[in-house]
């Protein structure tokens, strides 16, 4: 096992590319009975039947990156049955490669929002995936999913000090790279969000 993804310096922010899609009908409430069809449209973000919006990247439906090594605050997070992690981008400051790093993931996001035509105004309308602290004591940090489908989680992990690791072994400020990636852009109470989502840790 290892990592396959591209490092930020290797990808071109601008060859991401969007296909909205709209839901064929409003009515139907529960996720696994909804359907949709691409938007002729480029602009959609007001359209009452919204669904998303597909990332593609080259030949992949999907954008994917390695990040740097970067601490993982809290091991994995529960939320109900959602799984996540916040990896810290420490020593923003000094760091070049992390500096890289944040300004690649900043840049993505004002990527996906210029792609759903929001403007300056409404900027507030896209929620960023990167947190701070409210009182700016510390570096931010990324937040990022673990898929979890059909009682399983859908994230690899492996380990330069152990053979037999899992997910839920995973410390406090354990140091990982990871490969990560976003595949669409969702809307929720008038918010947009795309999500990085975990698919392969590298402790090291």
């Amino acid at each position: 096992m290892s990592l396959q993804c591209l490092t930020c310096d290797k990808i071109k922010i601008n060859q991401l590319r969007v296909q909205p899609y709209l839901c064929d009908d409003m009515s139907k409430t529960k996720e696994k009975d909804k359907t949709y069809s691409a938007a002729k449209e480029k602009c959609i973000k007001d359209h009452p039947c919204f669904g998303y919006l597909q990332l593609h990247y080259l030949k992949h439906n999907s954008f994917h990156v390695q990040t740097p090594v970067m601490k993982c605050l809290f091991g994995i997070q529960k939320n109900g049955n959602q799984f996540s992690m916040s990896l810290q981008f420490s020593d923003l400051q000094e760091n070049n490669e992390m500096k890289h790093f944040f300004d690649f993931i900043q840049n993505t996001e004002f990527h996906c929002m210029k792609s759903l035509g929001l403007t300056e105004d409404e900027g507030e309308r896209f929620i960023s995936q990167i947190k701070y602290d409210k009182k700016g004591r510390y570096d931010p940090n990324l937040s990022v999913k673990l898929p979890f489908h059909y009682n399983r989680f859908q994230t690899d992990i492996y380990s330069d000090h152990s053979s037999n690791v899992n997910l839920f072994q995973i410390q406090g400020f354990a140091p990982m790279e990871c490969d990560i990636y976003l595949d669409k852009i969702w809307k929720m109470n008038d918010k947009f969000h795309a999500k990085w989502k975990c698919k392969t840790i590298h402790l090291v």
